[in-house]
């Protein structure tokens, strides 16, 4: 099958998406002819990438996931005649430490951003998806760390684990709708938060970065950490009719990483 226009005619939503696997899956939907708006919580970003002409084609959403009132309206706008057709819920953030020195304030706030923030999107769109009648996709962004726990990655992984669960409910309630509901648990992908993680872990152990990623893409079967561009193939799979008779999988982008 000729890849050009997979997605041709659809209106996708997608939030985190000014940086990251949010933006690289924007441009894979772009490539393949959907028409895209980017939400972020950084309004910074989002400017910025207004001004790069290869990117000037998305609609733009300052918007905070958390903030229920805001995600409804923006559901309510963006739900009109034209509708959307898919809904990526990407938004999140990473807290890393001890789980049982995690402040409860941190604690709070990645459940909040990472689950909560995930369900009123889900819900919000879901929703208009529903009264439209023309079913439609939902692609949440789960988590290798949504699959199995690691350390370090308490709040972080219950949050990733809630969205599976969610994810599994929401999938069996709007599948008779003809709305598709599935996520992707990408594993260890080259992006600023992987290499963050990197940083952080390398400053507490005395070691390098360097030597820390070196160490981890021995574990990966591929032998490296997945380009950025490799995971937003998933997400163009699930929200193009190549996946109609897919329905609740967590989908694992992860080099091999859970078998090596």
């Amino acid at each position: 099958m000729d890849r050009t226009g997979l997605l041709a005619g659809k209106r996708a939503f997608i939030t985190g998406g000014a940086q990251g696997i949010g933006l690289a899956v924007a441009r894979a939907f772009r490539d393949e002819g959907a028409e895209v708006i980017l939400a972020d919580v950084d309004a910074g970003a989002l400017a910025a990438l207004r001004t790069n002409p290869a990117d000037a084609s998305f609609e733009t959403l300052a918007l905070d996931v958390t903030d229920a009132e805001a995600t409804e309206a923006a559901a309510r706008r963006l739900s009109g005649p034209r509708g959307i057709d898919v809904v990526v819920v990407n938004a999140g953030i990473l807290l890393l430490g001890p789980a049982i020195q995690t402040p409860l304030d941190g604690w709070r706030r990645v459940i909040d951003v990472n689950l909560t923030g995930a369900f009123i999107s889900a819900a919000a769109f879901g929703r208009r998806m529903v009264e439209r009648g023309r079913g439609g996709r939902i692609i949440f962004t789960s988590s290798l760390f949504g699959l199995r726990g690691g350390r370090d990655n308490g709040a972080y992984a219950a949050s990733k684990f809630g969205v599976i669960g969610l994810m599994q409910c929401l999938a069996a309630e709007l599948a008779p709708s003809g709305i598709l509901v599935n996520a992707v648990c990408p594993g260890q992908i080259d992006t600023r938060m992987v290499r963050d993680l990197f940083e952080r872990r390398a400053a507490s152990q005395g070691t390098t970065a360097a030597a820390l990623r070196e160490g981890f893409e021995t574990r990966i079967p591929l032998g490296r950490l997945g380009p950025i561009e490799d995971v937003a193939g998933a997400y163009v799979y699930l929200a193009s009719d190549l996946s109609r008779y897919v329905v609740g999988q967590s989908l694992s982008v992860d080099g091999g990483w859970q078998i090596g």
